[in-house]
């Protein structure tokens, strides 16, 4: 499922923003974190660490859908130099477990793992 482009941009070297968006009570709320940190689980799973993201957590507990976008201003697009992708799923937070402890390998300070099991993914540049 995860695009070709879409592996080049989470492993380029070049360090790009990625913008997670969850469902408040009243309103989205987004987080942001670093394409670095997005580690490719299978063919359908992201793990992220987690550090803060406590509203992400408490939104996630009433409804677990969440949309990612992901970009690289290094990455050939469609048209130009630069490319985006929508990513749209459900989440949820680890907090223990083989994937966690890993992570902690690589992220000491994270506290939790975001995991997101992707239903859709679209180029959008």
């Amino acid at each position: 499922m995860l695009d070709a482009i879409l592996l080049q941009v989470l492993s380029h070297p070049s360090d790009g923003i990625v913008a997670i968006v969850t469902q408040g009570p009243t309103e989205p709320h987004v987080v942001n974190t670093w394409n670095s940190y997005v580690r490719i689980s299978g063919e359908d799973r992201l793990l992220i660490p987690v550090g803060g993201m406590q509203q992400t957590e408490a939104n996630l507990q009433h409804d677990n859908r969440v949309k990612l976008t992901i970009g690289s201003r290094e990455i050939e697009g469609r048209i130009y130099k630069g490319t985006g992708f929508l990513i749209s799923g459900t989440a949820r937070i680890l907090s223990g477990g083989p994937e966690v402890e890993e992570m902690e390998k690589t992220y000491p300070w994270l506290r939790a793992v975001l995991e997101v099991t992707i239903e859709s993914c679209r180029q959008t540049l």
